[in-house]
């Protein structure tokens, strides 16, 4: 069936194929939209298991003689990593490049060393926090219904993301 609209063929077939393509591109987004969703709703235990994970490797990074405030410097990389996924997770929804020289996390290098966090500690607490994010968006992933085409594409995306911040470190 065809239809005469403004001097312009329009099919029936035509119409229909690009509803499923827009109902497809609704279902992919709105499984994109609950793997990052995911990420905020676990940002406190991503970040507590980055941080345990990172004293457990470097015991030093506790010891009393060096480490002054030492809870201090945790609380701060336990605040820090939750505020790192959750700009993360906005990244992955808006592509917003800007909003790392907006937000906070342009001064985290000088935050770090005024309180004597060790920058590789706090980077290796950044990449722990980066592999558990895709660990726990491909849980998440596997656990949905549907096309699941996006997967790589938002990984790869976590991965530079992660890796931008982690360079504000260097």
């Amino acid at each position: 069936m065809s239809v005469l609209k403004n001097n312009q063929l329009f099919s029936a077939d035509k119409k229909l194929n690009d509803l499923s393509n827009i109902k497809e591109f609704i279902n992919i987004a709105n499984s994109r939209l609950d793997a990052i969703t995911s990420i905020t709703k676990n940002s406190h235990a991503i970040a507590a298991d980055a941080v345990t994970a990172m004293i457990c490797e470097n015991q030093d990074s506790v010891n009393a003689k060096t480490a002054l405030n030492t809870t201090n410097k945790m609380s701060v990389c336990l605040r820090d990593g939750e505020i790192i996924l959750r700009i993360v997770a906005y990244l992955l929804i808006s592509n917003d490049q800007s909003v790392l020289e907006k937000s906070c996390l342009k001064d985290l290098k000088n935050t770090y060393l005024a309180l004597g966090v060790p920058l590789r500690n706090a980077r290796r607490v950044i990449k722990l926090m980066r592999d558990a994010t895709i660990s726990d968006l491909r849980s998440t992933v596997d656990s949905m219904q549907g096309n699941k085409k996006f997967l790589p594409d938002l990984i790869s995306e976590t991965e530079f993301q992660f890796e931008r911040i982690i360079n504000l470190l260097n």
